[in-house]
């Protein structure tokens, strides 16, 4: 594998599972300084250790935890080259029936914890032209029946890497996003599997998929954590404002 990350320094959120666990090995496979942040310490940690980085505690519901973050990754890194905004949450829930409690804390999760990060962040990056690449969704381009909570915070994770892109595009720092489908993660099964969940919503959701490009029904987090890895990397050093979509056609299907 191309070293294409040699000494890079990266601050990856959301690295203890999932995607976030993928795009960690990723990046370390490729010669990255990993900080991981994650509510799941124990799980950042273990990752951590395996990859030769260090975890930190972090809570994306807490304005105040970015800045924290950004300082202890500085600290032990000595710099950031790379923001990788992965953490989130998928919630399931017609429009109509979706709580105040749920509805804030999928904002809160998904779409405060990369805003206040990235402004944490920003400092840092302008001094080595770094970049930011953020998880979004395809579902938050085109909506999918009964995640109308976790559409609105992803469609507001491309509109804050596009506004991003465009302020910070003169100080050499990039922005952009990458927007998957559904995505074969334990957090993808235990959001599916009931926990109270109307089983009506998952079958009316059925009922209305796009067609696939392959008769798969999600992406892996190793095809997530590669096209992050692209947009990071200096091959795509003329992208900025992009989301990068991967959905086997959900969207434009």
């Amino acid at each position: 594998m191309n070293p294409r990350f040699t000494n890079k320094r990266v601050l990856l959120t959301g690295g203890a599972s999932g995607i976030g666990r993928a795009t960690a090995e990723r990046f370390a496979a490729e010669g990255a300084r990993l900080a991981i942040g994650d509510i799941d310490v124990t799980g950042a940690n273990a990752v951590a250790a395996e990859l030769g980085g260090v975890a930190f505690a972090y809570d994306a519901r807490d304005p105040a935890a970015a800045p924290q973050l950004v300082e202890q990754a500085v600290a032990a890194l000595g710099g950031i080259d790379i923001l990788l905004n992965v953490a989130g949450i998928m919630t399931w829930g017609r429009f109509e029936e979706t709580s105040p409690e749920s509805w804030q804390r999928t904002l809160e999760i998904n779409l405060s914890g990369p805003f206040y990060l990235t402004q944490a962040a920003i400092p840092h990056l302008k001094q080595c032209k770094g970049n930011i690449v953020s998880v979004a969704s395809a579902g938050g381009m085109h909506p999918v029946y009964g995640t109308s909570a976790y559409g609105i915070s992803k469609a507001g994770v491309i509109a804050m890497t596009q506004s991003a892109s465009l302020e910070f595009a003169r100080f050499g720092v990039r922005v952009n996003a990458v927007a998957p489908g559904g995505v074969a993660t334990p957090m993808h099964e235990k959001s599916t599997a009931g926990r109270g969940v109307d089983p009506a919503i998952f079958a009316e959701a059925a009922g209305r998929n796009m067609p696939k490009l392959t008769d798969r029904q999600a992406c892996t987090p190793e095809e997530v954590a590669a096209a992050i890895a692209y947009l990071a990397s200096n091959e795509a050093r003329f992208a900025t404002g992009t989301v990068l979509v991967l959905d086997g056609g959900q969207v434009t299907g």
